[in-house]
């Protein structure tokens, strides 16, 4: 029997061979240098001063462009086997569609994690580069703490989106399908939220878009809908992914390879 594994370890070799991630990290690592030269030219005119850990915490602006580039992997890495008719050697192998199906589940997982790991090292080099060091231990445990708290909240943002483009990607056979209408979830899902929430539509806090942002709960800066708590929103999220895997799950082991 085939691990799992050695399975992820397949699929996260897939991602990493395409070009299309160099590009991507090419733009994460790109947008951390154009951030870090704004912001220092900025600082200079105004003749103030910034330190490497304001500009890391400044960076987790950029989270977005991870969630982006992880939907464009997590809508692209199933469908993308039937576009290309490799599905049925895939579905050769002793192993279940199952285990094929969380394997790739577990490489989008794996995606996430590196492009975070790096921005937040980028974040710091760049900041180390540019702008004032201090190791006052007491400010560097303060801002870490900070920093795990935006990341933790936010990779749940992104896990939510990445599965909702992995679970269209299980369902059709078109990459660009799969991608393009994840990429525009990505962009519309909130402002239909805010659309909702102005029409007086109180049903709308248990739209996944609505209860994505965890970050609103820690910095108070509102939630789309009254009534929601941190509590609620992580019960909504739970029972979307769960909705989205099941989705998957079935269409994938159910879906005709006879292409």
């Amino acid at each position: 029997m085939v691990s799992l594994w050695r399975l992820t370890r397949n699929e996260n070799m897939k991602i990493m061979e395409r070009t299309r991630t160099v590009i991507m990290m090419g733009l994460l690592i790109l947008m951390l240098f154009i951030m870090a030269f704004a912001m220092r030219w900025m600082v200079t005119v105004a003749g103030s001063t910034l330190d490497m850990w304001e500009f890391a915490v400044k960076c987790t602006h950029l989270l977005f462009g991870v969630q982006l580039f992880a939907v464009v992997i997590a809508g692209d890495i199933v469908s993308s086997e039937f576009a290309w008719g490799t599905v049925k050697m895939l579905l050769i192998r002793p192993v279940g569609r199952t285990k094929i199906l969380l394997s790739k589940y577990m490489a989008v997982l794996w995606w996430i994690f590196v492009c975070m790991a790096v921005l937040l090292i980028g974040s710091l080099l760049f900041g180390m580069v540019f702008f004032r060091l201090t190791l006052d231990p007491e400010r560097i445990i303060t801002v870490f703490k900070h920093l795990g708290t935006v990341y933790v909240l936010y990779a749940v943002e992104v896990i939510m989106m990445a599965t909702l483009a992995f679970m269209l990607s299980a369902v059709s056979r078109s990459s660009t399908l799969s991608v393009g209408l994840s990429i525009f979830l990505l962009f519309s899902g909130s402002v239909l939220a805010e659309i909702m929430k102005l029409w007086g539509w109180s049903w709308g806090k248990y739209l996944l878009f609505a209860n994505l942002d965890l970050t609103s709960y820690v910095v108070d800066t509102g939630t789309h809908f009254p009534g929601m708590s941190l509590g609620f929103s992580l019960t909504v999220l739970a029972a979307y992914f769960l909705l989205f895997h099941l989705i998957a799950w079935l269409v994938f082991t159910k879906k005709d390879v006879s292409v």
